[in-house]
């Protein structure tokens, strides 16, 4: 029988993350970077290894295929939105894929890193689903990836509209652009959260269309 325990820990401790959102201190905070420093507390705690937790928690591993697909969605749905502001928002699709691309490359060989890492560094600015893939395809280390996209993803969350902000930056279309191509899924969500539709739109056609220029380019030149 599949013991099942780490899946059911994973989202009670995900539902319980996001209530204590609720609290003032943890505001700022978004539910899946609580939920991972509960759930590395318990495991340490209880000295259960990664590996056990893994194979009992697999299921949502197996749900991240599914889940990349679903992402055509809201790209058919808002088609008009992404060809009224075409110019604008292919050319920063493009500078943003290759920005992160190329700044990746350049720090990683500056500092001698190991290829491995490099490449494992590569798809950090793309939803977890597709970034795995892409690291799995050009070499890289699946496991560390998952980790610097959660890392990326949240430090676009808590201060993405802060920076924006700071170079005031007012436009809903280029603020959701910027965070989606940066952050990816959870900077989408700080926009949900601020009640900004607009935003919210261009930072999902944003992490949908990243993920896509990401793959295309990293696969075809690495």
């Amino acid at each position: 029988m599949i013991s099942l325990w780490g899946f059911i820990a994973t989202f009670v401790v995900y539902e319980l993350s996001k209530k204590l959102k609720n609290i003032s201190l943890l505001k700022k905070f978004p539910p899946m970077m609580m939920s991972g420093i509960i759930l590395i507390a318990v495991l340490k705690c209880f000295n259960i290894t990664y590996d056990s937790y893994n194979k009992s928690a697999c299921f949502y591993t197996l749900l991240l295929g599914p889940a990349t697909i679903a992402l055509a969605y809201p790209l058919i749905e808002n088609i008009g939105l992404l060809t009224k502001n075409k110019r604008a928002v292919y050319f920063g699709f493009l500078v943003a894929t290759l920005t992160a691309l190329i700044t990746t490359l350049v720090i990683g060989k500056f500092f001698h890193s190991d290829w491995n890492l490099i490449t494992s560094l590569m798809p950090k600015s793309v939803t977890t689903p597709i970034a795995v893939e892409i690291s799995k395809a050009i070499g890289g280390i699946p496991e560390l990836t998952a980790c610097i996209v959660v890392i990326t993803g949240i430090y676009g969350a808590v201060l993405g509209h802060k920076i924006l902000k700071l170079f005031h930056i007012k436009s809903d279309v280029a603020i959701g652009l910027s965070i989606g191509a940066s952050s990816h899924v959870l900077g989408t969500s700080s926009c949900i959260e601020k009640k900004r539709d607009r935003q919210v739109v261009m930072s999902t056609l944003a992490l949908i269309i990243i993920g896509i220029l990401t793959t295309v380019i990293c696969v075809f030149i690495f």
